[in-house]
């Protein structure tokens, strides 16, 4: 009977054409589910061959509804008409909606009701999950299913294919290569002696790797299968991480992980923040396994052990937020990052090798900012011709590319790169300096960055600057190369990485020569404070009020451009600030770059 009805049920519709110059994001889809309740119709959102039960945000949200899309909201049954009507009315509102981001952002950051453990935020974001305690393996027993020579070998191809996503494995590879190996036992014996220098150290952090490297070698020798992990969504709760668990965590349905120690610029730490893992370090000792559900929040640096309803309502709302303005930014990240104000900021991609140039093309880079050109050399020192031929096929994607020379010394080495052992290897022979000791080398690899130069704007960067005599040095040996194999230096920029702090007290002076600057925010901040920034235990405050200073100094002094490439650049909270300071040019890693031209646009 009530299908013959529905038949002559009153059927309202209306075509609307979006006036919503923030899209119909979390706030308005929460808005106008909340209206549809409110009569006891049935209402229905459909664009294109899409519709969604308009009582359902979430329904709504998936829509990804934007300004200007043409829209029908069919109404049918009793209060039809009047339901139609109030929905009009409000989306005829948001043409003048200013409240849309600051929505978001409050529900982004929410108060919670239930018991909260409070922590040190590690990576940020919000996630929900039952617990799940996890102990990192770590045996020195090798069962030898498979010899020690097969599975030192296998690890280094794995290291190798790992690498190509992340190059925390490279400087894993190289380790692995640089440990004596003549035997199993030996092996053991030269990590466990570099474990035990390292233990009281500044350097302490690196041990994890150490460890990382022999467990990956044991675990191909006894053939162990890989571990399982619930298939529902969980919290990772474990004393300690190395950084294969993360790169298998990542396959797995995890939502957010919790850390006994994890030092913030450990590599466990930086993977975490690259495959996007909400994570605290927080204190586990208190943590008891349950089946319910807790909150994790990165972002603030809290587990909430016990939420209310309120509290999983607020953070599911919350991550519906996460992923609205996720779909967003990546939807508009070909589009031109512009300011409120009308200011525009480039947004350039730092990159390592062709694959992470095509990844950064799509997420809708400008240009390269930085091409980190010691991951190109790998194990082997390639030929002359094959740097050519590798810097070609990323010169020719994009019309402006910034490439650094050769930066190793400090936590980078190359095996087959002799290098005199240092008490403070950060303090000695690495980037520029190299034009000293390996001056083939160097010279090797401008040559094939000359020859390799396409139509576009090329711009050489030295690294490692302290003074002007340096960068006059680098660049006049880059000028006789070019005038030695008949090469044009047309289109060819010369400047410098803003890392050592006696730059800033010769700005003036380095204004006569470079062309352009590029602050690296990473070492520029480890040596302001003389804190190694992979120390396991002094931190370094990222937003520091003489970090920021350092920056203003630098562009209120130059004369020349100036960007920012550090990790600093690739943080959205520190976005508004470098923009009030005049920073027009960023630096970014591939996969935050739609993230951060969307919080340009609020700024």
């Amino acid at each position: 009977m009530k299908s013959i009805l529905s038949l002559f049920t009153k059927v309202n519709q209306i075509i609307i054409t979006l006036n919503a110059p923030h899209g119909v994001h979390l706030r308005p889809s929460a808005t106008m589910a909340k209206i549809a309740k409110e009569y006891k119709c049935k209402t229905t959102l459909i664009i294109d061959a899409k519709q969604a039960d308009i009582k359902n945000m979430n329904a709504i949200l998936a829509l990804g509804l934007q300004n200007g899309d043409k829209i029908t909201i069919k109404t049918r049954g009793k209060d039809s008409l009047e339901a139609i009507n109030a929905l009009q009315n409000f989306l005829l509102t948001l043409a003048n909606d200013e409240t849309v981001q600051e929505s978001t952002q409050d529900l982004q950051n929410p108060n919670y009701e239930g018991n909260i453990s409070e922590g040190k935020g590690i990576c940020g974001g919000i996630a929900i999950g039952v617990p799940y305690f996890y102990e990192a393996q770590y045996s020195k027993s090798g069962q030898n299913n498979i010899s020690f020579d097969q599975a030192y070998l296998s690890a280094l191809k794995e290291l190798e294919s790992l690498s190509e996503d992340n190059d925390i494995f490279i400087a894993q590879k190289a380790i692995l290569e640089s440990i004596s190996h003549a035997s199993y036992e030996e092996f053991i014996t030269s990590i466990d002696e570099a474990t035990k220098s390292l233990k009281d150290t500044a350097n302490k952090v690196k041990i994890a790797d150490y460890q990382d490297i022999a467990r990956r070698v044991i675990k191909i020798m006894n053939n162990e299968k890989s571990l399982s992990f619930p298939h529902t969504p969980f919290l990772l709760i474990a004393k300690e991480l190395l950084p294969s668990d993360i790169a298998n965590l990542a396959k797995e349905n995890i939502q957010g992980v919790i850390v006994r120690d994890l030092p913030p610029r450990s590599h466990a730490a930086l993977l975490l923040r690259s495959y996007k893992i909400p994570a605290i370090s927080l204190d586990i000792t208190k943590l008891e396994s349950t089946d319910t559900a807790m909150i994790l929040d990165g972002s603030q640096g809290i587990l909430v052990v016990a939420p209310t309803k309120s509290d999983l309502e607020s953070a599911n709302n919350a991550i519906a937020a996460q992923f609205s303005n996720s779909m967003s930014a990546n939807e508009k990240r070909f589009e031109p990052a512009i300011t409120k104000s009308g200011k525009h900021i480039k947004v350039l991609a730092n990159i390592t090798d062709r694959a992470s140039a095509i990844e950064a093309k799509e997420a809708g880079c400008e240009g390269i900012g930085l091409l980190r050109t010691e991951f190109l050399f790998r194990e082997t020192k390639p030929t002359l011709d094959k740097q050519v031929e590798a810097y070609k096929s990323i010169f020719s994607l994009f019309d402006e590319v910034t490439v650094r020379t050769l930066d190793v010394g400090g936590d980078k080495n190359l095996p087959y790169l002799t290098l005199p052992h240092e008490a403070n290897p950060f303090l000695g022979v690495r980037g520029i300096r190299l034009f000293d000791t390996h001056l083939e080398l160097i010279e090797e690899q401008l040559l094939a960055i000359l020859k390799a130069k396409q139509n576009g704007e090329l711009k050489i960067m030295f690294p490692m600057v302290a003074t002007v005599e340096e960068f006059l040095h680098a660049r006049n040996v880059t000028i006789s190369l070019a005038s030695k194999h008949n090469l044009s230096l047309d289109g060819i920029l010369f400047g410098i990485m803003v890392e050592v702090p006696s730059v800033l007290f010769l700005i003036e002076e380095f204004n006569e020569v470079v062309d352009f600057y590029s602050i690296g925010t990473n070492d520029l901040s480890q040596y302001l404070f003389a804190i190694d920034r992979t120390h396991a235990t002094l931190n370094i405050d990222p937003h520091s009020n003489v970090l920021y200073d350092a920056i203003k100094y630098i562009q209120e002094r130059a004369t020349k451009p100036v960007s920012t490439c550090g990790e600093l650049a690739s943080d959205s909270d520190a976005i508004e600030r470098l923009v009030e300071i005049g920073i027009n040019t960023l630096g970014v890693t591939p996969a935050m770059i739609p993230t951060i031209k969307a919080r340009i646009r609020d700024v």
